[in-house]
């Protein structure tokens, strides 16, 4: 074993003392650490370099300072020398300076109970965010924005905050060979995560991430053990999970019903939905049983009312119909066993409902289509609202990936499922977009500055197989901005100076104009339109109630 040189020994010392600063560990847990990371660097000295009280946390980086350890780890052949290996040993320094599960689930239970659920979920959200489980600093680099739509203001993201896949992890991927059997943890959102160390992409089980900083809160949902944590890269605030104890397949049902109604009386600043449970329209994870949840009001739920309806056995729950690009009903009502029944009312018969006019098809060859997205809040006034979204996942031969999914003309911006995040108004966009778009925008600018016409920018864009797949739509935006130039435009008032259009306000261009392909895209993925033939189509399964 080796002596530490003090930079080094500073660098543990400062993160022991962040530890305690922020309450993850004692004063007197102070030299306990400093030993303890000492021996996981495979140090045996030397003594602190500062006394304690003198340590200086003002330019305290604790992504720069776990990165810097992980590069010692690999350095001593402590840790695999990969993005995965060092944020592994990230994670285990960072599971060291963390109470033990059930000291977190004590305090925050004790919490609940004197100070009521905000305060037990403002500590426990902060906890995970020091403990650097909630990437904050990753979380950052995503880029969004709001755009104006007929719906009303969407929101969009780029996501950049999930690391990109190291190249020597996908080229062991290609040759690791599964000799694990079962794998464990079975997925990512089963309890077993809580402490699991991870595994590199040379696995015979494959990659899984380190989870040595996570804690999870037990509680129980409609008397069954539930766990609930925070998402490591949030898309908003707050962005919670609770996970079935058992690993087992989403559903959408009178349990799951009742397990959404039991999270929000128990916290009921928060609102909880769930993924549907049908392939195309289901989230990314349909095997293992869970929701997602906040403190956060989507634009889904500010959105307008179309026009509002009874339901006639359930008199105390008022129905309405929201002006928004999918079909969503909204139940509300005072009463919880009157919004849960008429949910589950709704729900049961849109399982079994056929309307081939609209194709929608509740089944063909004994396979389902017909379910929904479900989300449910509770109001200051203790009013419950209920949203559901109402999906079908069949497809044609038009439409291969789903006829109530993305079509293939806005698939150069959105290509995946439609899950619940996006249902509810917040686009979660793929970081490939960034480049792309950049070179879109670059092309834009040089046609502008020309004087050159749309089919210039089609013909450019042609020429790059990484922006290829945008041109089509690159020369419509373009286009459409030299009418609001010249004046050509329905509306004469919008015409726009755009010879000097700066960089930044051509990127907002074009970026709102991603905000409208979205807007789009939800609207694929309504079952009802809203023409003259789907508000008919709509009223006639109202009616069928």
């Amino acid at each position: 074993m080796a002596v530490a040189d003090n930079e080094s020994a500073l660098c543990i010392q400062q993160l022991v003392a962040y530890a305690c600063e922020h309450g993850l560990i004692q004063t007197e847990d102070l030299t306990w650490c400093y030993n303890a990371l000492l021996d996981m660097l495979s140090y045996e000295g030397p003594a602190p370099v500062k006394s304690w009280e003198k340590i200086d946390l003002e330019s305290f980086d604790l992504d720069q300072t776990l990165a810097e350890l992980a590069r010692l780890a690999v350095a001593h052949g402590l840790a695999e020398n990969t993005q995965s290996g060092e944020d592994s040993f990230a994670m285990r320094v960072m599971g060291l300076l963390l109470p033990k599960p059930s000291e977190v689930a004590r305090h925050f239970n004790e919490l609940y109970v004197a100070e009521g659920p905000r305060a037990a979920t403002d500590w426990f959200y902060t906890l995970c965010c020091d403990a650097g489980y909630v990437r904050r600093s990753a979380i950052a680099r995503n880029i969004t924005w709001t755009t104006p739509t007929t719906w009303g203001d969407l929101e969009i993201t780029i996501n950049l905050s999930k690391p990109e896949k190291d190249p020597r992890e996908i080229a062991a991927a290609k040759t690791a060979q599964n000799t694990f059997g079962e794998k464990y943890p079975a997925c990512q959102l089963c309890l077993d995560n809580e402490g699991y160390s991870g595994r590199g992409a040379s696995s015979g089980a494959g990659a899984h991430p380190a989870r040595q900083n996570l804690r999870i809160i037990p509680i129980e949902l409609n008397q069954h053990r539930w766990g609930f944590q925070y998402s490591p890269y949030a898309y908003f605030n707050e962005h919670c999970i609770a996970m079935n104890s058992d690993h087992v397949p989403m559903h959408i049902d009178h349990e799951a019903l009742v397990n959404l109604f039991d999270f929000v009386d128990r916290f009921p600043h928060y609102f909880i939905g769930s993924n549907a449970d049908l392939p195309i329209v289901g989230g990314s994870i349909l095997s293992h049983d869970h929701y997602q949840g906040g403190r956060y009001e989507f634009p889904m739920m500010r959105a307008e009312v179309a026009e509002e309806f009874e339901l006639k056995q359930f008199p105390e729950v008022a129905g309405a119909i929201l002006k928004w690009p999918l079909s969503v009903l909204r139940l509300s009502s005072a009463s919880r066993e009157e919004a849960l029944k008429a949910a589950e009312f709704i729900i049961t018969a849109w399982r079994s409902y056929t309307d081939e006019s609209v194709s929608v098809y509740a089944e063909t060859d004994g396979e389902p289509h017909n379910t929904v997205t479900p989300v449910v809040r509770k109001l200051e006034d203790e009013t419950y609202e209920v949203f559901l979204a109402l999906r079908c996942n069949v497809i044609s031969e038009k439409h291969p990936l789903g006829i109530f999914h993305p079509h293939a003309e806005y698939h150069h911006i959105k290509k995946e499922n439609i899950g619940l995040i996006e249902v509810m108004g917040l686009a979660v966009l793929p970081p490939r977009l960034v480049p792309e778009l950049n070179k879109v925008q670059s092309v834009m600018e040089q046609c502008l500055a020309n004087g050159k016409k749309a089919n210039a920018v089609y013909g450019q864009l042609t020429t790059d197989s990484t922006t290829i797949s945008h041109a089509d739509w690159a020369r419509q935006i373009y286009a459409k901005l030299l009418e609001q130039g010249d004046g050509s435009s329905k509306d004469a008032a919008s015409k726009k100076d755009i010879s000097s259009l700066s960089s930044e306000q051509l990127k907002k261009y074009i970026y709102d104009e991603v905000g409208i392909v979205f807007s789009h895209v939800l609207e694929d993925a309504g079952v009802f339109k809203w023409d003259e033939e789907g508000r008919a189509a709509q009223h006639r399964f109202l009616e069928s109630l």
